[in-house]
């Protein structure tokens, strides 16, 4: 009976429960200094903070393009953010494209 009831427990955790994974983190590259440098993305509800250092929001700056030629990794694709003093690339996987284009405007 306790088996039953541990199935049972673990199918509706797994059902109900927390999923585990951290949908307010990701990976992430900025080109600085003539380099790519990885690190951590934390995705807010309007703004995508890089390494605890660079803000990409669409109140600082705007993505330019997003092109997927020499980026510093397979399967990334890489933004052209341009701010007020400059333009910062940052890369990230195709998949993150959709949760980085609900924070910010992406171009068609």
């Amino acid at each position: 009976m306790s088996a039953l009831f541990e199935i049972l427990g673990s199918v509706f955790g797994e059902a109900f429960g927390p999923s585990g994974e951290d949908h307010t983190r990701g990976d992430g590259d900025v080109f600085l200094d003539g380099e790519w440098h990885e690190g951590e993305l934390f995705f807010g509800p309007t703004r995508i903070i890089w390494d605890e250092r660079i803000v990409f929001s669409d109140a600082e700056g705007r993505v330019e393009q997003v092109v997927d030629h020499d980026p510093p990794h397979p399967n990334f694709v890489v933004l052209h953010f341009r701010r007020p003093a400059d333009t910062v690339l940052l890369a990230v996987h195709r998949r993150e494209l959709t949760r980085v284009g609900a924070v910010l405007t992406l171009p068609l």
